[in-house]
């Protein structure tokens, strides 16, 4: 690579020929608060600066709701548009108003992953574009913010196979209203101090245990007791949740080769969300955020369990190993350490629950950190916190020059909830206790499944589903507008002809649904003609970034979207930009003609090719096989599907919804047979056609 002006070059000793020129940090809108001319202080924990509690001046909220603007127009293709410079106006007068203004949905989706795409810590960032965001702004009370946090653990937790996701509660105002999620994290384990200063449980939580047992809460004085939520609302006092049970996936920790080391009863959590820190975004500030990813194997094996203000496990299991402590020569801490994450791997392994080793992680930042040289010109990354705690110098990651700069939108620390929180019932009430009440067994077995049920429903009013159809007869659009009140159900469900869709959108789309016919010879019908040209030009653009040297052939489009299998150039490391959404389609057609439902498998193919998650494999509806009955068999099938992927139970109302879709068979006890009057060749082809059809021999 040719070195460019004001590029930053950046070494990788192991591999002396490969350099990397960095000139994404001259776009830098954060000034490093912290570290001076003489003093670095990037392994600080928190070095971001002490203004982040401030609210924001008009003038600097406009100059950063500029910034973000410009950026997200940009990647839309729409940048000096009039919808942009139009979208900057809107901002600008919003602020000049009220102090504030509101991010579209869209706009919130692409500055939730661009936070964590910007985040210089993050070693996992590769799966930034795979963020599934909840979009939580018009909650107002502690019991809507559990509610939603309780879908939020459910979702990500999904059965194991975690998944990525944030929870984005109302932006801050004047600064004495907002929204905090006390916790450090969602899913954290309790730590009680004894009189002789021992402490049973995480020492990290023990000031936080003390504030929830002043709160009211009683925990069971066990080495893993679950915290419970402490959350406030529009600047009130905090309130406290037990979070259910059920939906807390904890992973009891054995050794494949040491029987012993079952019996240390140890266990974790998962998924990792953090919930205390602040997502800066457009110059809004959204202080009750959180986000989570999964766990790399050395965080609960290093940290977690052996560091001394943790669990510190070190010795307990160096001496169950019967080695000697009493020398550091005998590196007993570290052959301890290694057994420990073999533990954590094995055991996390054996449930089925998501989690990646350090030297898979550190493999992928480095791939990432090459896609992002290519892409952005550069990747912001902080070595000290990218290199993991142990085998360091084995892991690629160790040997690569880094440059630390900040770029908004990003994830910032914030001070502690309740060292900034101005009590509103007098400084002896975070002292009071809440007075107990007995309950029978029925009545909590009663209150957890109702309580159950409401977090359903506020994830499934959170979770967007969008259908979109094509016709040129209107069987398509009266297919999809049936198929958006099926999943109204359990989804915010609305429905879209192609010709009126938004394709900017289409990226921060959780879960799409197509339902399209085929016009003559394989061609979309006239309403999906641009859709359809859209969804190639990405294609194009997508493979352009991966192959420098492709370009799109003079061809028509449509026929390129019929006849192009171009080979899937994508690595196991580079995700398309459809890589958060999951999709299935509906494809209409009749075997009459060759190309039978083309139109429907081209844009199946080009949603996958560009990342998107098959649902279920594309279903035909043939116009000369029982159409109706095909997608009335599709539609429950792909509905139940979607409810499983996104863990949303079904109730009685949407098993009577789906009843509807029960494909109609034909017998003597659904319909009258009647005799039929012969009819000519001709005439039946006429009435089957609506058109006068003479046959001429």
């Amino acid at each position: 690579m040719e070195k460019k002006a004001r590029s930053i070059r950046l070494l990788n000793i192991a591999n002396g020929d490969e350099t990397l020129y960095d000139e994404l940090h001259a776009r830098s809108a954060v000034q490093n608060k912290v570290c001076t001319p003489l003093v670095c202080l990037s392994s600080a924990l928190n070095n971001s600066g002490k203004g982040v509690n401030k609210v924001r001046r008009n003038d600097d909220l406009l100059q950063h709701a500029q910034d973000f603007l410009d950026q997200y127009f940009t990647s839309t293709k729409k940048a000096n548009t009039p919808e942009h410079l139009s979208r900057i106006d809107q901002v600008k007068k919003e602020i000049e108003a009220t102090g504030t203004y509101q991010l579209t949905e869209t706009e919130l989706i692409y500055g939730a992953k661009l936070a964590w795409r910007n985040s210089v810590r993050c070693i996992g960032r590769i799966q930034w574009t795979r963020l599934q965001v909840f979009d939580c702004r018009s909650v107002t009370t502690t019991s809507g913010m559990f509610y939603a946090l309780c879908g939020h653990i459910k979702y990500a937790s999904n059965n194991g196979k975690i998944r990525s996701a944030i929870t984005i509660f109302p932006q801050r105002t004047d600064g004495k209203h907002d929204y905090r999620i006390w916790n450090t994290q969602l899913i954290s384990y309790a730590g009680y101090k004894q009189q002789n200063g021992k402490i049973i449980g995480d020492p990290m939580h023990v000031e936080f245990t003390e504030l929830c047992t002043k709160l009211g809460w009683r925990g069971k004085g066990t080495p893993f007791d679950i915290l419970p939520l402490v959350l406030s609302a529009n600047g009130h006092d905090p309130d406290y949740f037990n979070i259910p049970k059920e939906i807390i996936l904890e992973v009891p920790l054995k050794h494949p080769s040491f029987d012993w080391f079952e019996q240390l009863g140890l266990k974790w959590y998962s998924p990792p969300a953090v919930s205390n820190m602040m997502f800066d975004c457009g110059g809004l500030q959204f202080t009750a955020a959180p986000f989570n990813g999964w766990y790399m194997s050395a965080e609960i094996g290093c940290r977690n369990l052996c560091d001394t203000y943790r669990l510190n496990m070190l010795e307990t299991v160096a001496l169950a190993m019967g080695l000697d402590t009493n020398t550091t020569t005998s590196l007993w801490k570290d052959k301890a350490m290694v057994e420990c994450n073999i533990a954590v791997l094995y055991s996390f392994q054996l449930k089925g629950v998501t989690i990646v080793d350090h030297h898979a992680a550190s493999e992928s930042f480095m791939k990432h950190l090459e896609n992002e040289t290519r892409l952005r010109r550069g990747c912001p990354a902080d070595w000290v916190w990218i290199v993991p705690p142990m085998s360091g110098s084995a892991t690629p990651v160790f040997h690569q020059e880094m440059a630390v700069y900040h770029l908004k939108p990003n994830y910032t620390y914030q001070e502690p909830a309740w060292k900034t929180h101005i009590w509103k019932k007098g400084a002896a009430a975070n002292n009071s206790t809440k007075p107990k009440r007995k309950f029978r067994f029925t009545q909590i077995a009663r209150a957890a499944k109702f309580a159950s049920k409401l977090f359903e429903r506020a994830l499934s009013r959170r979770i967007k589903a969008t259908v979109l159809y094509a016709t040129e007869t209107g069987k398509s659009e009266n297919y999809a507008k049936k198929l958006c009140e099926l999943f109204s159900y359990a989804f915010n469900a609305q429905v879209y002809s192609m010709s009126d869709y938004d394709i900017s959108n289409i990226e921060h789309e959780s879960l799409l649904l197509v339902v399209t016919s085929t016009f003559g010879n394989g061609e979309p019908p006239e309403i999906g003609v641009q859709f359809a040209r859209d969804l190639y030009n990405m294609k194009v653009r997508y493979i352009s970034q991966i192959q420098e040297n492709n370009s799109a052939s003079s061809i028509s489009v449509f026929k390129m979207i019929q006849c192009d299998n171009l080979k899937k150039l994508q690595s196991k490391n580079l995700f398309g930009p459809l890589s958060n959404m999951i999709f299935a389609v509906f494809a209409l057609g009749s075997t009459a003609y060759p190309k039978f439902a083309a139109f429907g498998k081209s844009v199946d193919s080009l949603l996958g090719e560009l990342g998107g998650v098959r649902l279920m494999e594309v279903v035909t509806g043939d116009e000369l096989a029982d159409q109706d009955n095909s997608f009335k068999k599709w539609a429950p099938d792909v509905f139940k599907l979607a409810c499983d992927t996104f863990c949303l139970d079904q109730d009685e109302s949407v098993h009577e919804a789906t009843s509807q879709f029960k494909p109609e068979t034909l017998s003597n006890a659904t319909v009258r047979f009647v005799e039929a009057k012969e009819e000519s060749i001709e005439a039946s082809l006429t009435n089957y056609h609506n058109t006068q059809v003479r046959i001429r021999f």
